[in-house]
């Protein structure tokens, strides 16, 4: 059951870089909130470690991006896969499939919510 804390955080897929983007973004705030925790999955050899960090010192990003999350109130687990290239991706809450929210279509979430742009 989600808590007050991520409940907002719906799974679902994403088809551009901008939403892509966004939902980085907010991942990194709920980090930072201390809402998500990041989850290690599997240690990385040294020359994998020194590829990445290579890579992304020097502005490159991955081809494909896959990061875990647990919310550290309720223990919910959280997946932020994407295709960098073309911003591909879904961002999925305790491995629900994303197909169950409409293929594709964006539901309602707080990876989705925009600043308003001035003026609109």
């Amino acid at each position: 059951m989600p808590c007050e804390e991520c409940r907002e955080l719906r799974t679902h897929r994403f088809s551009s870089r901008t939403d892509l983007v966004n939902a980085l973004q907010v991942a990194a705030g709920e980090v930072d909130r201390g809402v998500l925790a990041p989850v290690v999955v599997a240690d990385r050899t040294i020359p994998e470690q020194v590829a990445i960090r290579s890579a992304l010192e020097s502005g490159a990003l991955p081809d494909v991006v896959l990061y875990r999350f647990k919310c550290t109130v309720c223990g919910d687990a959280f997946e932020l896969a994407a295709d960098t290239h073309h911003g591909n991706g879904e961002w999925r809450r305790n491995g629900e499939d994303t197909a169950g929210n409409g293929a594709g279509v964006p539901v309602p979430s707080k990876v989705y919510k925009r600043k308003p742009v001035d003026g609109a």
